[in-house]
């Protein structure tokens, strides 16, 4: 791609700073840190294809800081490569300016090899594209079912075009970073939760613990109160405990109730986690919770029939399953909103199967709201029950 060569990989001395040397332990580490961090695996992204006389930068979209209007509506180029002036650092490109915001809104790849005349892109960045004297440019989205999450480009310092090996090149690196990208997130989303879930442990033993015994101090304050009789003194003493301890009692309260709040983007995926531990709990079939995909925020009318849904579906495997294992899983929905399914070992579906009332009145909900519930069993045995669900 003129000039354009490969760093060696996470394995490379190129586009690790020399983890090799750190010895094999500190390279898996390095690894898995690429995994798990989002900005680490796009880090990774660009190294894979650094090269001397190339510029090569990474624009996502923009989330928080500067203009809420932005936020949703603007790439930022956070992550450059090979830059000879400072200009593109922190760059916001609108949706559909430029190569890079084209890329992102179409979802498809697409080159110019003279980016001062090409036709059908904005010219809005032309001045920063000649000073960095980038001749060609090739960009390429990062995506993964269905979800762009931002946009690889590369340019070129000299003449020439981009040829078919070239393309594949960038197109298996942001392969590569889209699927780190969805790792770190789903690891991202699993501290979320099990840090709730620590939260609302505390949040129980609190209440069991401090709630009872402020409870127990207010109604002793109560009773000594009447038995002070005629003494105004004690009388107004007692009170004024009382009270505290009512005000107490309060603050407890919504302490606990701030400790047991869940987050939008997390409330479902605590709720069906917490649905698979009950699960199993009564029936002794272990039950796990799989993240796809951050699941996108739903709004309570749609969360509530999610919910009720998979508990109904998962009604239906301890009754008539027979399953030894169960698997729930959730991620986004092509095309926008969310999916989920739940997933079992079990008999399958009889011949001539008919959902019952508590599934049909789930597909009535999902329906309702423009979504909808499929049923479908495995010739081998197993059943797989899904719902989808547009935001």
């Amino acid at each position: 791609m003129g000039g354009m060569v490969s760093s060696g990989g996470p394995g490379g001395t190129g586009g690790t700073g020399g983890v090799p040397a750190l010895g094999p332990v500190a390279g898996a580490h390095g690894g898995l840190v690429e995994l798990l961090d989002r900005r680490a695996a796009m880090r990774a992204a660009l190294a894979e294809l650094a090269a001397d006389g190339d510029v090569s930068w990474i624009a996502e979209p923009l989330t928080e800081g500067g203009d809420p209007a932005e936020a949703g509506a603007c790439l930022v180029l956070g992550q450059i490569r090979g830059d000879r002036t400072d200009l593109l650092r922190g760059l916001r490109v609108p949706l559909g300016h430029g190569l890079t915001g084209k890329v992102y809104g179409t979802g498809r790849p697409a080159s110019v090899e003279d980016y001062l005349r090409a036709k059908g892109i904005t010219h809005t960045f032309d001045a920063h594209i000649e000073a960095e004297a980038v001749r060609r440019l090739l960009a390429v989205p990062v995506s993964r079912h269905g979800r762009t999450h931002g946009v690889i480009a590369v340019g070129a310092r000299s003449d020439g075009s981009f040829g078919d090996r070239a393309v594949a090149r960038v197109r298996a690196v942001a392969d590569e970073a889209a699927l780190a990208i969805a790792v770190a997130e789903r690891s991202r989303l699993a501290r979320e939760v099990a840090v709730h879930e620590e939260r609302s442990r505390l949040a129980a033993e609190l209440h069991d613990s401090v709630g009872a015994l402020l409870f127990a101090i207010g109604s002793g304050m109560a009773g000594l109160a009447e038995a002070a009789g005629d003494d105004p003194e004690l009388t107004d003493r007692l009170d004024r405990l009382r009270r505290q301890a009512d005000q107490a009692s309060t603050a407890l309260r919504d302490s606990l109730r701030t400790l047991r709040a869940s987050p939008a983007a997390l409330a479902l995926s605590v709720t069906l986690r917490a649905d698979c531990a009950a699960f199993a709990d009564r029936t002794g079939i272990p039950a796990e919770l799989v993240v796809l995909d951050d699941p996108p925020v739903l709004t309570p009318d749609r969360t509530d029939v999610v919910v009720g849904a998979v508990r109904e579906s998962l009604l239906n495997v301890e009754k008539h399953a027979m399953a030894s294992a169960v698997v729930v899983t959730a991620g986004q929905r092509p095309g926008g909103g969310i999916v989920v399914a739940v997933t079992d070992d079990g008999v399958g579906l009889p011949p001539g199967h008919r959902p019952g009332l508590g599934l049909t009145s789930s597909a009535d909900a999902a329906g309702r709201l423009g979504g909808s519930v499929r049923i479908t069993s495995e010739p081998d045995g197993g059943a797989t029950w899904r719902i989808e669900l547009p935001c």
